[in-house]
C-alpha cells in the first residue's frame, strides 16, 4: 500500500521536474533595471528594526548604506514583507549548512543554468584581447556589514599579504597559476582591480563565481581593516597577541580569524552576505540581518526580508523528519535528498504541520559513489586486491543498479556507472555504460580469475588464507542515502562471496579516516559532477581540487605537496592529474578534449563505482514561507545552494 502511494504521489510530482523552472529575475545595477524596464526606483525602503535604529542614530541613511549601483532582483512570486525567524536543521556543528543556503557571495556568479558566468559582487568585467588581463569593476559605494568600505584593497589584501605571504600559504594555489607562473593583481583604483596571467586564462572568471572554492570571501578578498591587527606586517605585536589566545604564532591566529568558508566562519568579522554569523555552538549557528546589504527588490525594498537564520543541530535523521512534519522548523533544504521512503509520511502530514513538501531535481550522479582506495596498507594483501581492476569490475557487474533505483527511489532514477552529468559538452555516453549492467555470472568469473577461492562458509578467501572483507565507511548525517543504498549493495556483494563491514561514523571521523588512509571503501554522494564545476575544481572526484581522497588520499598528497608528503603515484595517474590541473587554463576546446581524457581513465579502471543518478529528493518549507526559487537542487551540492535559490527574496506571508 505505502509502494503504490509513493509511486502515485511520484507520477505527478516527479512530472513537475521537467517543468521549465520560473526563476528570479534580477538587473546587474539599479540604472540597467530601470534602462531596460522604464520604471524608476524613487526612494529604498528598509527593514523597522533598521528605521528604528536610523532614527537613533546607531545605523546611518538607508541611501548611505547601499551602494550607488544595487543589484536589483524581481522576487520569482510577489515583493516581500519584513520580518521572521527562519529555522533549519544541521547534521552538525560544523555542517555546511546554512552557511551555502543562506549567504556566500561569490565576486561572480554562475547562472541559475550552471552554464554560464554572470555579474554579482562585480558588477562587471572585460578581458584584453590576448587573454592575459581580466579586469573586474567593483559596486561604487559598497560596504562591508560593519559599514566599512568593500574596495580594490580587500582583493589586494587577500593576494598580496596572504597567498604571497609564505607563512599564510605555503604552497601556492594551482588556480591562480597558469603556465606554472602566479598571476598579478594590480589595484587600478578604489572600484577596478585587475588580474594579470602569464598566459591566456579566460576560465578564471569561472573560479571567481565558484561559491565554494575560490569565488568568495577567504578565497578571493578578505575584510583588511578586520584583520590587519592580526598580520605581523601591520602589527608588529601580531605574535604576542596570538600568544594571548593560546596560539604560538601571528600566523595561526590570523588564519583562525581570517576562516570563512561553507562549514566555518568566525562571529565577528564582517561579510558581504545577507546574513551575518552572530554566534556558533556546539547545538547551531544564529545569524542576522546584513544592515549593510547591498541588493533591493524591484520596489526600492533593501533585502534579506527575513531578520534571522538559526541553524539547529539535530544528528538523529528520524528526530530531524519528526521536527520537519510536526512544523517545529520551516525550511529543511537538504537533509532529506534522495530519501524519497519520507515522501509518503511528508505529504500526509502538510496540513497538520502547516507546510509543503516539493520535489528537486538532484545533480547526483551517484547516490552513493564508492571510492577504493588505491593507497591502502594497513592489510597489504587486501590493499592488492583493491588495486586489482578485475576486481573492482567484478563488484561493479555485481550491483543490481535496477533493483536499488525501483526499491529506493521508485524508479525515479538513472542506473548507470559514476561519472560526469550528461548536460556536460564533453559527455560519452559509454562513461555511464562503463561495467554497469548486472552480470553476477561474468562477476564470479573475474573474482575466480584472480584467485579469490570460496571458503566453506560462502565466503571468498585471499591469498593468505583469510576471508576476504570489505570495511566499507560511510555517514548517515545529512542525508541516509549513502546507508540505504550501501545495505543492498552489501547483499549484492556477499552474493558474490565478498563479505562486507559497514561502519557509520559522523562526517568529520569519515574524513578522518580517508585522510589517516583507514578506509580501504569509503562512500559519498557524487556531486559537483556538472560541467562548468568539473573544470573549475580541477575534476572534483577525478583530479586534484575535490575529493580524490577517497581513492587515493596518499597520491593526491605527494601531487599538492609537490612531492614533500605522501607517495608518489603512477604515471598514469600524474598524466591525470596534470591534465585536471591544467582544466581551468585551457581554452574551450582544449578542456573538452582534456576532460574525455580524464572521464574515459575513470572508467575504464572504476576507482569509483557508482549506482544510480538524479533520484530526485525532497524539500520540506512552511506554507507561509514565499518566493520558493528552489525548484531544483543544482546548486546544493555543487557550488553553493544560497546563489542558485537567491535565497534574500525568501519571506513570511502574513
Amino acid at each position: 500500500m505505502i509502494r503504490k502511494l509513493v509511486v502515485a504521489l511520484l507520477i505527478g510530482a516527479v512530472c513537475l521536474l521537467g517543468v521549465t523552472p520560473a526563476f528570479a529575475k534580477w538587473w546587474t545595477t539599479l540604472q540597467e533595471y530601470e534602462s531596460v524596464t522604464g520604471n524608476k526606483i524613487e526612494e529604498f525602503s528598509e527593514a523597522p528594526e533598521f528605521r528604528v535604529k536610523v532614527a537613533g542614530g546607531e545605523l546611518p541613511p538607508i541611501e548611505e548604506r547601499l551602494p550607488e549601483e544595487p543589484l536589483v532582483i524581481e522576487p520569482v512570486e510577489e515583493i516581500g514583507t519584513y520580518g521572521g525567524t527562519l529555522y533549519t536543521q544541521m547534521a552538525s556543528a560544523g555542517a555546511w549548512y546554512p552557511t551555502t543556503q543562506f549567504g556566500y557571495e561569490p565576486l561572480l556568479m554562475l547562472s541559475r543554468t550552471v552554464d554560464k558566468v554572470e555579474p554579482n559582487i562585480a558588477k562587471g568585467w572585460e578581458f584584453s584581447k590576448d587573454g592575459k588581463t581580466l579586469t573586474l569593476h567593483l559596486r561604487k559605494g559598497m560596504k562591508w556589514s560593519d559599514g566599512k568600505p568593500f574596495t580594490a584593497d580587500d582583493i589586494v589584501f587577500w593576494w598580496e599579504d596572504v597567498i604571497l605571504n609564505d607563512e599564510l600559504t605555503p604552497v601556492k594555489p594551482k588556480e591562480w597559476m597558469p603556465a606554472g607562473e602566479l598571476m598579478k593583481v594590480k589595484k587600478v583604483d578604489d572600484n577596478t582591480i585587475q588580474y594579470q596571467f602569464a598566459s591566456p586564462y579566460w576560465s578564471i572568471i569561472y573560479q571567481l563565481s565558484s561559491v565554494t572554492q575560490k569565488g568568495a570571501q577567504n578565497y578571493s578578498f578578505l575584510p583588511k581593516h578586520a584583520l590587519r591587527e592580526y598580520h605581523i606586517k601591520y602589527n608588529p605585536k601580531a605574535d604576542e597577541l596570538a600568544q594571548e589566545e593560546d596560539y604560538d604564532y601571528w600566523w595561526q591566529l590570523f588564519n583562525y580569524k581570517a576562516t570563512y568558508n561553507t562549514s566555518m566562519r568566525r562571529a565577528g568579522i564582517p561579510a558581504l552576505d545577507p546574513w551575518i554569523m552572530k554566534e556558533r555552538t556546539a547545538d547551531g549557528a544564529a545569524f542576522e540581518r546584513n544592515p549593510y546589504y547591498w541588493k533591493i527588490d524591484t520596489a526600492g525594498n533593501q533585502l534579506p526580508y527575513i531578520d534571522k537564520i538559526r541553524g539547529i543541530v539535530v544528528t538523529d535523521l528520524e528526530l530531524r523528519v519528526m521536527n520537519a512534519i510536526t512544523g517545529k522548523i520551516n525550511f529543511e533544504p537538504v537533509l532529506f535528498e534522495g530519501n524519497l521512503d519520507k515522501y509518503p509520511l511528508f505529504k500526509e502530514n502538510e496540513e497538520q504541520g502547516g507546510y509543503r513538501t516539493l520535489l528537486l531535481k538532484n545533480p547526483w550522479t551517484a547516490m552513493a559513489l564508492y571510492g577504493f582506495n588505491q593507497n591502502y596498507d594497513e592489510d597489504p594483501v587486501l590493499g592488492k586486491i583493491l588495486r586489482n581492476v578485475k576486481f573492482r569490475q567484478a563488484l561493479s557487474l555485481g550491483i543490481n543498479r535496477d533493483e536499488i533505483n525501483e526499491m529506493l527511489f521508485f524508479g525515479k532514477g538513472i542506473p548507470c556507472q559514476a561519472t560526469i552529468e550528461s548536460s556536460a559538452s564533453f559527455y560519452e555516453e559509454e562513461w555511464g555504460k562503463s561495467y554497469a549492467a548486472y552480470d553476477p555470472t561474468q562477476a564470479n568469473r573475474l573474482l575466480d580469475e584472480i584467485g579469490l577461492k570460496e571458503g566453506k562458509d560462502g565466503y571468498r578467501l585471499m591469498p593468505n588464507g583469510e576471508t576476504l572483507t570489505l570495511m566499507v565507511y560511510l555517514t548517515a548525517e545529512g542525508s541516509k542515502t549513502p546507508l540505504t543504498v550501501t545495505e543492498l549493495v552489501k547483499n549484492h556483494w556477499e552474493a558474490l562471496g565478498v563479505k562486507v563491514d559497514i561502519k557509520t561514523v559522523g562526517w568529520t571521523y569519515l574524513w578522518e579516516f580517508i585522510r589517516a588512509n583507514k578506509a580501504p571503501v569509503s562512500v559519498w554522494i557524487m556531486d559537483g559532477f556538472m560541467g562548468l564545476p568539473f573544470v573549475m575544481n580541477r575534476g572534483v572526484w577525478y583530479g586534484t581540487g575535490g575529493a580524490s581522497e577517497f581513492f587515493c588520499p596518499k597520491w593526491k598528497t605527494w601531487w599538492t605537496t609537490e612531492g614533500q608528503e605522501g607517495d608518489e603515484p603512477p604515471e598514469a595517474i600524474k598524466r591525470i592529474f596534470s591534465l585536471a590541473d591544467e582544466l581551468p587554463f585551457a581554452s574551450e576546446e582544449e578542456t573538452n578534449s582534456m576532460a574525455k581524457e580524464i572521464c574515459s581513465f575513470y572508467a575504464e579502471n572504476l576507482y569509483y563505482i557508482g549506482n544510480v543518478a538524479h533520484a530526485p529528493g525532497v524539500l520540506v518549507v512552511a506554507n507561509n514561507l514565499r518566493n520558493i526559487d528552489a525548484v531544483n537542487n543544482w546548486g546544493g551540492h555543487s557550488v553553493g545552494g544560497s546563489r542558485f535559490m537567491l535565497a534574500e527574496q525568501l519571506f513570511f506571508k502574513k
